[in-house]
């Protein structure tokens, strides 16, 4: 038998491919036991909505096993992965001016289409009952693995005989490097339903070399 899965709401603030927003999310979890009941698994799912000049969304998903969960100290090891998404499909216009018999001026103004990442891995934590309470706990983990994602975001400019051509690129998952990152926790017990409020910070970096992170307050019930 295991634990009741919990849901839970948060909000807070996220940083992807240089642009900041808002966020809101939601969550699942679920813990079970084996056999031998001071071990067993954690199952996680989570679901974001980003906030900011532009919409974008976020997926997330882990599967793990727990051990010494009767400890005050309990350690964790599983598979993670994530997908996000921001922007769209933004349009790019050509303004050409003649500007005398021999040069010709062509301003671009293009916006930037979405954004997107996948990344999969290794997840590796613990988690302390602070004094051995069973209602305050902190949490830590490191991650990596492998990113997914649009090398090609620019739209290609082709001029031929005085016409102006703009061709948008397709958006894929086309380039693939590494990346590695820790998230923080701390969550505590409210009432006597079990109910939780919980604090949680991220801070990841890849091969694009753009730091993302993201901070934030929520609720589990």
């Amino acid at each position: 038998m295991g634990e009741p899965g919990k849901f839970g709401i948060n909000a807070g603030v996220t940083r992807f491919d240089v642009k900041n927003y808002g966020k809101i999310g939601a969550e699942y979890t679920y813990k079970g036991d084996f056999d031998n009941a001071n071990n067993g698994y954690k199952l996680s799912a989570n679901g974001d909505l980003l906030i900011g000049k532009n919409l974008g969304g976020s997926v997330g998903g882990y599967a793990g096993l727990e051990f010494g969960k009767f400890n005050c100290t309990q350690y964790n090891l599983g598979l993670m992965a994530n997908y996000t998404q921001t922007g769209y499909r933004g349009e790019t216009t050509a303004e050409v001016t003649q500007v005398d018999s021999e040069h010709t001026q062509i301003k671009i103004d293009s916006e930037l289409p979405h954004s997107q990442s996948l990344k999969t891995g290794l997840e590796l934590g613990l988690s302390r009952n602070l004094c051995c309470d069973d209602d305050r706990k902190i949490s830590f983990s490191l991650m990596g693995g492998a990113e997914f994602y649009s090398s090609a975001k620019f739209p290609d400019l082709k001029i031929s005989e005085g016409n102006v051509t703009i061709a948008q690129r397709p958006q894929k998952l086309d380039a693939v490097g590494a990346f590695m990152g820790a998230k923080a926790e701390y969550s505590e017990v409210i009432n006597k339903k079990g109910n939780e409020v919980y604090f949680t910070g991220k801070a990841l970096a890849g091969t694009k070399g753009a730091l993302e992170g993201e901070l934030g307050i929520g609720f589990r019930f």
